[in-house]
């Protein structure tokens, strides 16, 4: 196994922590009634994504030669910052309008979504570049 700096781990740690945070945020949402069945399942689902990605964060002594993981967390957390953004100006699947501005779980999640943008791009970053 190769050595991995304890930066490298504090930094797999504090992002993991952050992701079950994110997931904190969003899994509540699926007892709002209100919403459509689907777009609350898709907050299950997302949540428990998010989950699944700390704990690979937390585990990157484990995985740091599996250097696309990194990158899958890359792009899973655009992917979900893009969604929150995208869908309070277009209109969001499943309910067919644009979402309300709110400054409750939307807010969080969006600083939450740009912490970990930059932590696994910094993780993928030190990852790729330690051969």
């Amino acid at each position: 196994m190769p050595k991995i700096s304890i930066s490298l781990l504090a930094l797999g740690v504090v992002a993991g922590i952050i992701s079950f945070a994110w997931a904190a945020d969003h899994l509540p949402l699926y007892n709002v009634r209100f919403l459509p069945f689907g777009l609350r399942a898709f907050f299950a689902f997302d949540s428990i994504l998010a989950i699944v990605a700390g704990i690979l964060f937390i585990l990157s002594f484990r995985l740091f030669a599996l250097k696309i993981i990194y990158l899958l967390e890359v792009i899973y957390w655009w992917v979900n910052y893009l969604l929150l953004t995208l869908t309070r100006v277009l209109p969001a699947p499943l309910v067919g309008r644009p979402l309300p501005v709110t400054t409750g779980p939307a807010l969080i999640a969006f600083v939450l979504d740009i912490i970990l943008i930059i932590l696994s791009t910094t993780l993928y970053i030190l990852v790729s570049s330690k051969q």
